[in-house]
């Protein structure tokens, strides 16, 4: 896709409108990943750890490096976010004291 751009002469105009597109056409499939790997998280979750579920979702739906990282990332931000707060501070060290 990316070679028939580049020899094609558009306008500065025109290639800013192409460039932009394409970037909301990547979050939104990073975004659709994400949704669906948490759909298999919620599916399967409590059988499989969660570095697992992540790994067979990006393996079953062929999603490469770097949007895989990406992907991954996404994923376990969003269960962070929704985690409650006394689950999530439960393993940590608690900041060293001045």
């Amino acid at each position: 896709m990316l070679g028939w751009w580049r020899r094609r002469r558009l306008s500065d105009a025109g290639r800013r409108r192409l460039v932009i597109a394409m970037a909301r056409a990547e979050q939104d499939l990073v975004e659709l990943h994400v949704e669906n790997a948490l759909e298999v998280f919620d599916a399967i979750g409590e059988e499989i750890a969660l570095d697992q579920v992540i790994e067979i979702y990006l393996d079953a739906m062929d999603v490469a490096e770097p949007r895989a990282s990406i992907v991954a990332r996404k994923v376990l931000a969003r269960l962070e976010a929704t985690t409650p707060k006394s689950r999530r501070s439960g393993g940590r060290r608690a900041p060293p004291a001045d």
